[in-house]
């Protein structure tokens, strides 16, 4: 019994150090870039040692994706019954609040192309994600037969992202919702042979 609350009460303080590796991790990365953000940085920054952050991420890599994660909005797959709501629902997660997951992406987007391993996991846990809330969404509204199917489904879906990370890229921060209003009423509905609202 001692042994259960003494884990019980142990968890948020196991939750509370995973904060803080995250949190260290995207500070050294919007102030250091992908190279200055080592496994030791990261440690004396959280104030823990190395080994308790490899016994929750095995590789640097996995470190700095779980801290790109953790600074954005989940994806979603909505379904309010709207087609455009649905979609400005989705393409949310490319709008970022604070401008901070704009640079802790940015950092992590700049060094991909000379990591091929942080590259392969950036695409697979942080960049399909949510491009696959908006196909999802698509598709459903397809089978609903709102959509024609002969729309290019992967391709439109894309529009959304392709522009946030050039956001990204080129201005270090995320779209803001505005724009993401305009991407989906002129480009992405237009595209689905939608009128804009």
């Amino acid at each position: 019994m001692a042994t259960v609350s003494a884990r019980l009460s142990g968890r948020p303080r196991v939750e509370e150090l995973e904060g803080r590796i995250l949190e260290a991790t995207q500070d050294l990365l919007i102030e250091a870039g992908y190279g200055g953000t080592t496994i030791a940085a990261v440690a004396d920054r959280a104030h823990c040692g190395k080994s308790a952050i490899y016994r929750r991420w095995e590789t640097k890599v996995d470190l700095v994706v779980a801290a790109v994660r953790a600074s954005q909005t989940p994806p979603e797959v909505p379904d309010t019954g709207s087609l455009r709501e649905d979609l400005l629902a989705a393409a949310s997660h490319f709008a970022g609040s604070d401008g901070r997951s704009g640079r802790v992406l940015a950092s992590v987007l700049t060094a991909i192309g000379t990591d091929p391993e942080l590259y392969e996991a950036a695409y697979r846990d942080v960049g399909q994600p949510p491009v696959r809330a908006l196909i999802e969404v698509i598709e459903r509204w397809i089978a609903r037969g709102v959509v024609p199917d002969t729309v290019p489904v992967a391709l439109v879906a894309g529009i959304v992202p392709t522009a946030a990370f050039g956001s990204v890229v080129l201005r270090k921060r995320d779209l803001d919702p505005a724009e993401v209003l305009e991407l989906i009423d002129f480009v992405v509905l237009p595209a689905l042979r939608q009128p804009p609202a």
